[in-house]
Parts: structure tokens; C-alpha cells; sequence
């Protein structure tokens, strides 16, 4: 098996100088993270980006960089390349994702080159995947890979890795219907989904329960063709290289020129790419406040400001050069002198020993990105203070403020609050700053960029193994199952009602057995081998009305009840919030005249399935939330089923009132049947040897088997009653 990372960039350049030609490899921390698992893990990688070189230069070169990984370039005609990286995916996901919705510049033929780049370069994930690769799909250019790919490949293992910010519901509707529904439709045929913080993560699965209506379980998906994990990945850095690079000799040279420079001057420095979400004419300002506040400093202190160029044919970009040289220009000259520079300016990028030299003669490191899905600077900055000297002062708008809980945390909006953080962080003693900069460097020398990508991958490879393949009941399959049926000495049926044994109708009180049903439940029940028990979600008054005198025994509502001889209660008192959830739910029967509330005695359920479907769904979603945060703390479960809202209480559970109340180790044949979600906390259950279950209808499910009607369970259970195997 192989690796096929998919990224943007490739983690090579190659360019043409006179009559050489010049191959780098990237030194950035996705190249090295994948590069090492690679090695470590001693699978093959292979990576897919678009390339920045023409195809006659690659072929002409493509065996001369020495790597132990294989690339496969997609060449994209530059037309469609600039729609689909500047117009969309820079000028629409990048902004909106930062919470920028005001920068959106939004076009149809930009969405179109979306769609076309993401085809083609699915197109060449498909003609290398073999099976067992792990496709691994890297940030916001690609969000509609992993369903491609998919469709072409069910069975495949596909991660998708997010490195910027996932915005809150109401941010990410700004996006028309299409777009939006292309993009979560397309990450969700990934098996893992990975965001820097649970804070993104928790707005991704709002916006999947909202917008497609898929509810989730401990952030896990169920989909028809498979089950997505949503989680939390930080990423890292490779600790040791920025921690060691300290003693290189160049960088120390470099760093005592620069100490050398303003050595009778506190140095505070930043670096950061071209970009509007970075906050960069903010921290300006806030550092001169901090002049301002504490005039004590000026001509003490000289704020280093690197800009890395980026992006400048986007014209919010070019804007924001503009403004950012004129915020150093007019400090400059307010406040600065013949003797004195307050703000050092450079427009270029850096390599990495003057990198490590500007970060490790900093008094403190100034990072206030006013949005940033995690921040490897701040990262950076602290591996690299091998001294225990510095101090970081940080954004709590980054993700790398969630880690870097000894940094000096700060709103890149509030200049008094910065200024007050830089004149503490300036004047901190050698011994805070050591103490600060120990627990930071411990933390990240545990949690690199190494294991993050071990991590990522070693999950996506458990969740795609877990996920479920119900095979369908019929072949050989159904013959083994009658056989098993026939053998055993003590056989428990399970079958859920609505749905399983009687079809759904358009008011649950219409959902009744006939007489063929009671005939056959009957026949099942006079077995002596066989204990037969239906376990439903209807209350016990409806059970005793129509099963009552059979001899089966009886679970009401989900668990809450359950008869024998005759009916106990699994749960003690009225609980207290009912009364509140069939006020709210009463609330939506009166905005949505065809619905209407089921009330039970430990539950209530809010049904909309002759609703019409858009209003429906779209109420559905909205009480669902409500209801999430209404019964925060409360000892309940919502479930989001098929057109119906239920609230029970959290022990009216099929699983636990299975385990609890039927289960004896007599059986050696346990049969299952039902088609909800409130099953599938049975068929979780049951993984034994000679414990079945049975899913009916569609979805993922932790069933075994699968059937895709009530009729059909009929006809099998009627098969079991006549042992009709054929041998």
C-alpha cells in the first residue's frame, strides 16, 4: 500500500537557471511530516499537486532529484488554474473561512473551476489508486475530492486535513446553496476529517446537521456507503530541527550581528506572509499605543516587521501592502527620529538560519493573526529559544493559543491590552521566561508534527477498518444464518416494530398489526426454543392494546418500560424537562400546520413527515439545535430519526435495557431486527460469534446483515417459522 498525498503544492520546484536546471525539496512542515511517517512507517508515498513547471521540464527531469517518494504532477491550464485557486478558492473560501465575508468576491465561472480542478485531479488520484492506498487530501482547494474519489472507489481510505479556520454556521451560509452542499457533500466522503481545534470542528458537524441533515454520535457520521469521523489534529512542527538550529554556526554568527546591531535595544519581532487575516496594520497600531502608553520605551525598542510577499495579484492584497507601508511610514515619522527607527521593514522572504537568528535575538515574538486556523510561527519561536530567553505574546484568535497556554495571550483588536502584554513580556523576569518557555517546549517536543501525521493517518486507517459492511440476507449468507437458527438449543428474537415488522404511516396510530403479523409472532413464540420480544419506541399502552396477549415479551418506549408478566419501569419519576420540550415542540406544530407531538411517558417526539420536505427538514434542524442547547447538562438523548425529532431519557436505551433486562447466557442464537437510529444502540451490542443483527432499509449501520424492507423481514421470520432450508 501507499501513501497518495494530495496538496495544492507539490514538495518540489524546479527551475530553469541559464543552462542548469535547479530542483529544491520543500523544507515546509507538511513535506517533512508526510516525508517522515513515510519513511518511519516504511509505506510508499506518492504526491499529487498541481505544478508550477511546464511538462517538458519535468520530463526531462523527473529522475534527477534524489527523494525516496514519487511525484505526479497535474497540469492545469493556467485560465482555469487562476479561476480556481485566485478567484474561489482564495477569494471565496480563504476569505470566508477568516471570517472575512465582506472581501468574498464570488463567481460563477470561479465555483465552475473549482468543480473542473477538483474532477481533474481526481481523474489522476483514480489512474494511481490501487487498493489499501490511504488518500490523504490536504486544505481548502479540495473539498470535493474525497466524494469524487469515492464514487470511483468505495471501499477506499480517505482522510481530508483542514489548515485554516472552518467558519460557524451563520458564516458559512453566506455561501449559495450549490456551493455549499458541493463542498460538505464532497469532505464528507472522507472517512477522518481533521481541523486544528474542537472549536472547528464543533462548526463543521452544525453545519453538516443543518445543511444535509446527517446527525452525528460522538462526532461519527453514519452515511449509506460509509461513516465519517470528524476530530481535532493540531499540527505541529518538527521540534528538534528549529530547537537545534540554535548552535548552527551561521546562526550564530547571523544572531550577533543582529544583537550587535541594537544592542543597547529591546528587539520585538514578527514575520508573516502577505495576508489580511494576519492582523498586521492592527499590531502596528497597538505597538504604537504601546509607544504612546509607555513613552518610557522609545528609543529603548525597535519592533523588527518581516512580510513574506503573497498573493499579490488578489486585489485585497495589494491593498493591504499599500496600507500596511503607510501605517510604518506615518509611525516613522511621528515618533521616530534622526537616531532612532521604531519600525524595521522588510519585504522578502527569509531563509531559514536568518530566520532562526531574528527569532532567537527577539525579546519578544508578536503574533496577531485576527484569525488563523493554527499559527506555526508562535510554534517556531518557542522550539527555537534554546536559552529559555523570550517571551511570545499571542493571539487567542490562532489555534496555536490553545496549546500555548504560557504564552502572553491577547485580543489583536484591543491596542491596550498589547501594549500592556509587550511592556510585561519586555520587563518579565529571566526566571518567568524560562519557566514559560520549559512547559511550551515540553508540550511540543511531545506533541511535533511527527506524530501528528502518525496520528492522522494510524485514524484513518482505524476508522475505515471499523466502519461496518452489512452484507445483504440472501444467498448463502441467508442459508447460513437458517442453519444457525436450526442448531441452537435457546434462541432470542429482537425485533423492533415501526418500520420493521408494520411500515410506516402518516400518523403512528395508523401503524397497526394485522392478523397476519399476530399470526406469525405467535407461531415464532409457541417455539420452545425461542424467546421472542419486540422492543419499540411506541408507548405501553399501545403495546398492551395490540400485542398485549401474546406471548412475547414487551419493551416500551426505547427501554422505559418492559413486560414479562406484567410491565416494570426502568426509570423512576416524571422527568423535568419534559414538560419544557413538549412546550417547544408544541411551538413548531404551530408554524408547521401537517406536523405534530407524540407524548410518551418518558419521551416526547415532534413528527414532520407530512411536512412538506424543504420546510420540514429546515424546522427539523433548527429544534434540533434548540433542543441541544436547551437540555444541555440534562440526563436525556435527542434523536434525530427519520422524519421525527425525539427527546427520551438518557436509560430508555434498546442496548442497556437488552443488556440489563432480556440478556441471559443461555442463548446461543440472538437475532435482531430493526431500521432506526435508536437500534443501532442494539446492534452495538451484538458482536458475538452467534449474536445477529439485521439492518432494514438503507444507511450505514452496525448491523451485520441487511434486508431493505418490512416485507422482506416478514418473509424471512415466516421461513424461520417453517426451518424451510434448503441444504
Amino acid at each position: 500500500m501507499k501513501i497518495i498525498t494530495v496538496s495544492y503544492r507539490l514538495p518540489l520546484s524546479i527551475k530553469r537557471q541559464k543552462d542548469n536546471v535547479k530542483i529544491t525539496q520543500s523544507a515546509g512542515g507538511l513535506a517533512t511530516a508526510v516525508l517522515s511517517y513515510s519513511e518511519k512507517s516504511q509505506k510508499n508515498l506518492t504526491w499529487v499537486g498541481v505544478a508550477d513547471f511546464d511538462q517538458q521540464l519535468w520530463e526531462e527531469n523527473k529522475n534527477n532529484y534524489d527523494s525516496n517518494f514519487d511525484i505526479e504532477p497535474v497540469y492545469l491550464e493556467r485560465r482555469l488554474n487562476r479561476n480556481f485557486y485566485n478567484v474561489f478558492s482564495n477569494s471565496v473560501l480563504w476569505s470566508l473561512f477568516h471570517y472575512f465575508p465582506s472581501f468574498i468576491e464570488y463567481t460563477h465561472d470561479g465555483f465552475e473551476a473549482y468543480k473542473a480542478a477538483n474532477e481533474i485531479v481526481a481523474d489522476k488520484v483514480n489512474s494511481i489508486y490501487e487498493p489499501g492506498d490511504i488518500v490523504w487530501i490536504h486544505d481548502y482547494h479540495f473539498m470535493g475530492l474525497a466524494k469524487i474519489i469515492r464514487e470511483k472507489h468505495p471501499q477506499a481510505k480517505i482522510g481530508f486535513f483542514l489548515h485554516i479556520p472552518f467558519p460557524n454556521f451563520e458564516i458559512f451560509r453566506v455561501l449559495p446553496n450549490k456551493v455549499r452542499r458541493y463542498l460538505m457533500e464532497g469532505v464528507m466522503g472522507s472517512n477522518l476529517i481533521g481541523f486544528h481545534t474542537w472549536e472547528n470542528a464543533i462548526h463543521f458537524t452544525e453545519c453538516i446537521e443543518k445543511m444535509l441533515g446527517f446527525p452525528h454520535k460522538n462526532f461519527l457520521f453514519s452515511q449509506d456507503t460509509h461513516r465519517t469521523k470528524v476530530g481535532s489534529f493540531p499540527i505541529s512542527i518538527d521540534f528538534d530541527k528549529f530547537h537545534n538550529a540554535y548552535d548552527n554556526p551561521n546562526v550564530v554568527k547571523l544572531r550577533n550581528e543582529i544583537k550587535d546591531l541594537y544592542k543597547d535595544k529591546k528587539i520585538i519581532f514578527s514575520v508573516d506572509r502577505l495576508d489580511y487575516t494576519k492582523g498586521i496594520t492592527n499590531r502596528l497600531n497597538a505597538y504604537e499605543t504601546f509607544l504612546n502608553t509607555y513613552p518610557e520605551w522609545r528609543e529603548k525598542v525597535v519592533f523588527l516587521l518581516v512580510i513574506v510577499p503573497s498573493r499579490e495579484e488578489i486585489t485585497k492584497y495589494g491593498e493591504r501592502k499599500k496600507m500596511i507601508e503607510l501605517t510604518i511610514a506615518r509611525i516613522n515619522g511621528k515618533l521616530g527620529n534622526y537616531k532612532w527607527t521604531p519600525v524595521v521593514y522588510q519585504y522578502q522572504s527569509v531563509d531559514f538560519d536568518r530566520l532562526i537568528a531574528l527569532y532567537t535575538s527577539a525579546d519578544a515574538a508578536l503574533i496577531s493573526p485576527v484569525r488563523d486556523g493554527m499559527n506555526l510561527v508562535a510554534k517556531e519561536y518557542v522550539a527555537s529559544r534554546k536559552d529559555l530567553r523570550g517571551a511570545l505574546v499571542l493571539s487567542v484568535m490562532a489555534g496555536a493559543a490553545k496549546e500555548l497556554q504560557e504564552s502572553l495571550t491577547i485580543n489583536p483588536h484591543d491596542f491596550e491590552q498589547i501594549a500592556l502584554k509587550l511592556n510585561y513580556g519586555l520587563t518579565m523576569s529571566e526566571e518567568e521566561q524560562a519557566r514559560r518557555l520549559e512547559h511550551m517546549q515540553r508540550y511540543l517536543k511531545k506533541h511535533d508534527v511527527f506524530r501528528w501525521a502518525s496520528d492522522f493517518l494510524n485514524e484513518t486507517e482505524e476508522i475505515h477498518n471499523k466502519d461496518t459492511k452489512a452484507v445483504a440476507l440472501a444467498g448463502d449468507e441467508r442459508i447460513e444464518l437458517y442453519e444457525k437458527y436450526e442448531d441452537a438449543e435457546k434462541r432470542l428474537l429482537l425485533l423492533d416494530f415501526d418500520g420493521t415488522l408494520v411500515n410506516l404511516q402518516p400518523k403512528p396510530e395508523m401503524a397497526v398489526p394485522d392478523d397476519k403479523l399476530i399470526k406469525l409472532l405467535n407461531t415464532l413464540a409457541a417455539d420452545p426454543k425461542n424467546d421472542v420480544w419486540i422492543i419499540s419506541g411506541r408507548n405501553r399502552e399501545f403495546l398492551e392494546k395490540w400485542l398485549g396477549e401474546l406471548p412475547i415479551g414487551l419493551v416500551a418506549e426505547h427501554g422505559g418500560y418492559v413486560k414479562r408478566e406484567k410491565w416494570e419501569s426502568v426509570i423512576n419519576g416524571t422527568p423535568e424537562w419534559k414538560g419544557r420540550v413538549i412546550e417547544i415542540m408544541q411551538d413548531y406544530v404551530d408554524t408547521n400546520s401537517e406536523s405534530f407531538v407524540e407524548i410518551k411517558e418518558f419521551g416526547v417526539a415532534w413528527h414532520y413527515r407530512n411536512v412538506e420536505q424543504r420546510q420540514g427538514f429546515l424546522a427539523s434542524r433548527e429544534l434540533l439545535s434548540l433542543l441541544k442547547n436547551q437540555l444541555y447538562n440534562m440526563p436525556t438523548q435527542i434523536i434525530d430519526g427519520n422524519k421525527v425529532i425525539e427527546v427520551k431519557h438518557f436509560l430508555a436505551h434498546k442496548g442497556t435495557t437488552y443488556k440489563n433486562s432480556i440478556y441471559n447466557e443461555d442463548y446461543d442464537f440472538i437475532l435482531a431486527f430493526g431500521d432506526d437510529k435508536t437500534d443501532e444502540d442494539l446492534f452495538e451490542k451484538l458482536t458475538g460469534s452467534y449474536q445477529h443483527s439485521v439492518k432494514v432499509g438503507s444507511g450505514n449501520t452496525s448491523a451485520k446483515y441487511r434486508v431493505q424492507s418490512v416485507e422482506e423481514v416478514l418473509v424471512f421470520l415466516n421461513e424461520l417459522t417453517q426451518c424451510n432450508v434448503v441444504k
